[in-house]
């Protein structure tokens, strides 16, 4: 008579069995200990002979169907209706994932084991729940092509200590197996986890309107000026709400390339009134909207062949429900319910908009610069900046490396030509110069500007940038009207 392994982190119900094994055992090995003392020379003991076996092989496409029932009594059945493609047999809208039915087809297609345990079923028969048996974890039935099936049935495992082998059986078939748990658990997914998910398509390059909204409303409001197609389109972002203030261009950039990371997870159900109820959307805790621009995004494939895709404008919105989880909150997108990582989310509801405010003062490139006037109690100083394309010998205009039409730059100052080189050089100092510090929540000016920068650039945008006193050391910094920082007294000019 064989003997069963049973699983070792439950107490077993054969004690008197158990005792009587130890017994034979400890003779055994006595005797054992007795005839290796009296060899003259150890010889080699043989190893245990493999039981390993192939029950049942397919090809994955002649998988016909696969019905799997899971202990918590859910499960699902699917049917092959192409290679390789699945769809669930009670809703053919149903689309599985293709690296699910992947998983499925491949664990489907062939039964194995890795140890026949026993082939004497009084051994395991009056005893299921010692195996797990009498729930199994996985009932699966699958059926092939060629007519025939099969149904197995998993239970526990062998070891609490070690999880990678599970009792089996095959209904028609007395013997109880151990079966390797990679293939299990391809098969032990639950139902939601299949559905094909179609990620939104999200590309920080076109983005030119971010908004984020929260239980209490608005948190903040983005925009593009002008085009994305722009040279400098990273350093037109602003803030439009709830302030109108120009946004650094690396905190842009960090939160569009956040924003386009957004993936869904599982498929959780339609967006029914009930179910939007019960997952916390009554009371949404963030929405998030983004506008795209039609544009044309590069590709390289995976032979290096860098190619354009044209896309249309577009419009995204996702909204955030109640938590499931720690880890995954419920999320609204178009007409469906899905699951999204709680971590990534949080980011965006906990987001402080002047994070994102602009430290720089000068908000027009010098590339982009057509007049710039300063007003002083001094006066007004005006510097025209003009432009006048590069011509071959052939007549055909002169472009650089990258195709762009190559300038001659000339400047005049209250109408007098001066160097422009000159001019470049002081003009690249005030690019780079930056606040101080933060005015006061709720700071306002008493006084008119003493100093008024007034930019215009070749598309026609006009900003300004205005310097009233806020202390004896200090200037508040008012662009496009907007006070935000202050600057030390001087810090800012040719």
């Amino acid at each position: 008579m064989q003997n069963v392994r049973r699983r070792q982190s439950r107490p077993k119900r054969h004690g008197r069995l158990f005792l009587l094994l130890a017994a034979v055992a400890l003779l055994l090995l006595t005797a054992a200990i007795l005839w290796l003392g009296r060899r003259e020379e150890p010889q080699p003991t043989p190893g245990r002979e493999s039981t390993a076996q192939v029950l049942m092989t397919h090809e994955a496409d002649e998988v016909e169907h696969v019905a799997v029932t899971l202990r918590n009594g859910e499960g699902w059945t699917v049917l092959q209706t192409g290679p390789g493609a699945l769809t669930m047999a009670d809703d053919p809208d149903f689309e599985i994932d293709a690296g699910y039915a992947a998983l499925i087809l491949g664990a489907a297609r062939t039964v194995s084991c890795a140890e026949v345990l026993t082939d004497d079923p009084a051994l395991y028969l009056d005893d299921l729940a010692s195996f797990g048996l009498d729930a199994p974890r996985l009932i699966a039935d699958i059926a092939y092509a060629d007519g025939t099936a099969v149904t197995f049935r998993v239970g526990d495992a062998l070891s609490s200590d070690d999880a990678s082998l599970l009792y089996m059986t095959v209904d028609g078939d007395n013997r109880l197996f151990a079966v390797e748990r990679g293939n299990i658990d391809d098969l032990t997914i639950d139902r939601a986890l299949l559905r094909k998910v179609t990620q939104p398509v999200l590309h920080a390059a076109r983005f030119d309107r971010v908004t984020l909204a929260g239980p209490d409303g608005l948190i903040g409001e983005w925009a593009l000026e002008g085009s994305i197609g722009n040279a400098d389109a990273v350093d037109r972002w602003r803030l439009v709400a709830p302030v109108n203030y120009p946004a650094d261009a690396n905190a842009m950039s960090s939160l569009r390339e956040s924003l386009a990371t957004l993936r869904l997870g599982a498929y959780v159900g339609p967006a029914t009134e009930e179910n939007l109820t019960a997952c916390g959307f009554d009371e949404p805790r963030l929405v998030i909207s983004i506008h795209q621009a039609g544009g044309s995004i590069g590709t390289t494939s995976a032979t290096g062949e860098y190619s354009l895709t044209d896309w249309p404008e577009s419009s995204f919105t996702l909204t955030v429900g109640g938590p499931k989880s720690e880890d995954v909150d419920y999320v609204l997108y178009e007409d469906y319910i899905y699951i999204s990582s709680h971590y990534l989310l949080a980011a965006f509801m906990e987001k402080n908009p002047a994070d994102t405010l602009s430290r720089y003062i000068t908000p027009t490139a010098l590339g982009n610069l057509a007049r710039l006037t300063v007003k002083t109690d001094g006066g007004t100083d005006e510097y025209i900046i003009t432009r006048t394309e590069q011509v071959a010998e052939n007549n055909e205009l002169v472009t650089d490396l990258n195709g762009s039409v190559v300038f001659d730059y000339a400047c005049t100052f209250n109408g007098e030509a001066i160097d422009y080189a000159a001019f470049e050089a002081s003009y690249s100092q005030l690019i780079v110069i930056t606040v101080s510090g933060v005015l006061p929540a709720g700071w306002s000016a008493n006084e008119e500007p003493h100093t008024v920068y007034t930019f215009h650039d070749v598309s026609g945008d006009t900003h300004t940038v205005a310097f009233i006193t806020f202390d004896a050391l200090h200037d508040a910094v008012v662009i496009d009207g907007e006070a935000a920082f202050y600057l030390i007294k001087g810090g800012y000019g040719f």
